[in-house]
């Protein structure tokens, strides 16, 4: 079974971002703009009490009105997120983005934040699974061996 801890040592991009929850939420936006992300980490003295999203963006300052450069992130970011460890499988976190209906996971190891998976990241995740899968199968029944 392919592990979040898999996923992780082929991901090409390993930094984190993230914000803290009295910054304005204009910073945040900027900085997603910046590095073409659509989630940012708040953290605060160092812990992680929130994710903050271009949905999260939409709902609760445009569709509300507000002023992103006068509203703190605290105030925009979402803070129920959804924790999962680099042992959980890549379908154990489909199940669960689909369930809670979450774009994104924060990954927690000994209670500190080392990435955020997206669903895209999982959904490649498991395409490439698939496609190995079907390799391998399309091998077996033409009788070559695998790998070669």
């Amino acid at each position: 079974m392919l592990t979040v801890k898999t996923l992780l040592q082929t991901k090409p991009s390993q930094v984190l971002y993230e914000i803290g929850p009295d910054q304005n939420t204009y910073d945040a936006l900027q900085l997603m703009a910046d590095h073409n992300i659509g989630c940012v980490a708040v953290r605060e003295e160092g812990r992680l009490i929130g994710l903050l999203t271009e949905r999260d963006y939409a709902r609760r300052i445009v569709l509300e009105g507000k002023k992103s450069r006068n509203t703190p992130v605290r105030e925009t970011m979402n803070p129920d997120f959804y924790p999962i460890d680099e042992h959980t499988t890549i379908e154990e976190c489909m199940t669960k983005m689909t369930e809670k209906r979450a774009r994104y996971l924060p990954v927690m190891r000994e209670g500190g934040l080392v990435a955020v998976l997206s669903i895209g990241d999982v959904v490649k995740s498991l395409l490439k699974l698939q496609d190995a899968n079907i390799d391998f199968l399309e091998r077996m029944v033409t009788g070559q061996e695998y790998g070669s």
